[in-house]
């Protein structure tokens, strides 16, 4: 009998699988497509620091999991969930995360600019208004684009210029 409940505590332990901080963000930032470098570029640290973490060689601090957890789009307690991170550290986590880049902002604001104008009742100004509405969004998504550090945010700014084209 006791071999028995050895062998379904044993059975028991290989379902649980707790990943490591580190490998969870280490395939958080895979699956987004970026690099150690693009991701340590996003929270202001060094390549070196994210590929320290990956490697289970550090466990990031407080500001580092919040920050990290922003940019995956999750709280920070589901970023730490089912993890080896620390229960102590994880006591003094934040509840939310600012989950919005500013280039996701600024094409919120491009939509409200584009709905505004649809609003407004034919004048002697709306042409003159629509074409300045369109050079500014043309000028802030070409240096958006220049700046971009992947192929998302890419395709977040292609799927701009299109909306902004069709206006």
């Amino acid at each position: 009998m006791p071999s028995t409940l050895v062998e379904n505590l044993s059975v028991q332990r290989k379902e649980v699988r707790i990943e490591t901080i580190g490998k969870r963000i280490a395939r958080l930032r895979s699956e987004h497509g970026w690099t150690q470098e693009a991701l340590a570029a996003r929270i202001a640290v060094s390549r070196v620091a994210i590929s320290h973490i990956e490697m289970d060689l550090s466990v990031p601090g407080e500001r580092t999991i919040t920050l990290l957890a922003g940019i995956f789009k999750l709280s920070p307690h589901e970023l730490i969930e089912g993890t080896t991170y620390p229960a102590a550290k994880s006591d003094r986590l934040p509840d939310v995360a600012c989950c919005y880049s500013p280039l996701e902002l600024d094409i919120a604001l491009l939509e409200n600019d584009l709905m505004w104008l649809t609003r407004l009742d034919s004048g002697e100004n709306l042409q003159q208004l629509r074409e300045e509405n369109t050079h500014k969004w043309e000028l802030r998504l070409n240096r958006w684009e220049m700046d971009c550090i992947s192929e998302r945010e890419l395709e977040k700014i292609k799927n701009a210029k299109e909306l902004l084209a069709d206006s």
